[in-house]
């Protein structure tokens, strides 16, 4: 069911506070450089100096981790203790410098290593950069209750046995808020260990920003599907995905999974301005899913899912009231299931691949072939696009996460 709605006035208040917030983007690969690190610096270049610094650290302390491959002898704990404003960092701006190694993310004698870092328990600030971690039985990064205002940027989580990123709750479902994963890069050398995978598994978490960012071959082996590769759940709400690209996941993004027993599994947020590719060959499911998430948002995305499932964007369960779905541009339909509801305005669903620079390589800016795309929006939608560029507003937008420089 499609419910009409004036929507003009609420865009105008929603999409300037935050555009104008969040700033602009140039993707995954362009994370500027972070400040210099103040109060307390630590710099260490072995694997004992690091675990011996984390062991040892309080508030107000930066490690910076010079190059090299660290195999950890122990998962790196930052919690358990009072700490505030607490930075784990590479030495340099690139996160290929610094490689933490676990025992592999299929090997079951991972011993005192089962996750790279773990957080929680008091944890108030808390910066993980420019740095990979790989190769974990678990997680290569969890974070537990009690933590508070992660950040991750310029980071590259790769080859975990479960979910790349948890975020778990406190046993009365509070989970962890304020998190912002930026210029980041999630996936699998190949294929998950199984299907109980995520890239960003939240539950119980409110107010999360996780945007330019690139996640690629988040997929399960062959008959198996992967969880949602971003999944916010359990209760969380008003959760910000954008800029991101996707490349050959199962499926992307989902607010929600399934009606929650006392309360919404999801509530409100944004899904804007993201480029998702997955090829014919990928088995999937719907690409953006809102699930009992009322008062949900998802606009301006470019979906190319190669007919690997018959719709795009699947809004479900009785408890999704007052969505928004509009100016996307996919090459699926966008449909209503188990009694949801939303106004569906400016979308576009024949979309092909000639309507986008290189689609395989998860390139969706938009082509002088994308008639159908150009211009075409209606009064809706965001205000930059996917590189953070200013749009045209109204009528006179274009549809998907792209709007179309006069060079292509």
């Amino acid at each position: 069911m499609v419910r009409g709605k004036n929507w003009s006035k609420l865009f105008v208040g929603l999409f300037a506070i935050t555009a104008t917030a969040i700033g602009e983007s140039r993707g995954p690969d362009s994370a500027p450089p972070l400040p210099t690190p103040t109060g307390t610096v630590i710099r260490v270049s072995t694997e004992g100096q690091l675990q011996a610094a984390v062991g040892a650290m309080a508030s107000g302390t930066t490690i910076l981790i010079a190059p090299g491959v660290y195999r950890l002898t122990s998962t790196l704990n930052i919690g358990n203790r009072t700490l505030t404003n607490v930075a784990l960092r590479g030495s340099t701006n690139n996160r290929n410098d610094v490689v933490l190694l676990g025992p592999g993310m299929s090997n079951r004698n991972y011993g005192t290593v089962p996750h790279g870092v773990w957080t929680g328990n008091g944890v108030n600030g808390v910066l993980i950069a420019n740095l990979t971690i790989s190769g974990f039985y678990f997680h290569p990064v969890i974070l537990n209750a009690g933590t508070k205002a992660p950040h991750l940027y310029n980071v590259r989580l790769v080859d975990g046995g479960e979910q790349l990123l948890k975020s778990n709750p406190d046993d009365g479902g509070r989970g962890v808020d304020s998190g912002v994963v930026e210029y980041s890069v999630f996936e699998f050398t190949d294929r998950s260990r199984d299907h109980y995978t995520n890239g960003v598994d939240v539950l119980g978490g409110a107010g999360w920003i996780i945007r330019d960012n690139l996640f690629r071959n988040i997929a399960a082996p062959q008959g198996q599907l992967a969880g949602p590769t971003i999944l916010m759940w359990r209760g969380s709400r008003d959760t910000i995905v954008e800029r991101n690209t996707f490349i050959d996941c199962q499926r992307e993004i989902a607010f929600g999974l399934a009606p929650g027993t006392s309360t919404t599994d999801h509530w409100g947020g944004v899904i804007r301005n993201n480029f998702i590719f997955r090829r014919a060959s990928v088995q999937g499911d719907a690409a953006i899913g809102v699930n009992d998430s009322p008062n949900t948002v998802v606009v301006h995305n470019s979906v190319l899912i190669s007919g690997t499932y018959p719709n795009a964007i699947e809004y479900r369960f009785k408890g999704t009231t007052g969505a928004l779905i509009g100016n996307n541009l996919t090459d699926a339909a966008i449909r209503a299931r188990d009694d949801a509801t939303a106004s569906l305005i400016g979308n576009e669903t024949s979309a092909a691949p000639t309507m986008f620079v290189a689609p395989a390589s998860g390139d969706l800016h938009l082509t002088r072939a994308a008639f159908a795309a150009l211009p075409k929006a209606s009064a809706v939608g965001a205000t930059t696009d996917w590189d953070g560029d200013p749009r045209a507003q109204g009528a006179t937008a274009d549809l998907g996460a792209d709007e179309r420089s006069a060079a292509r």
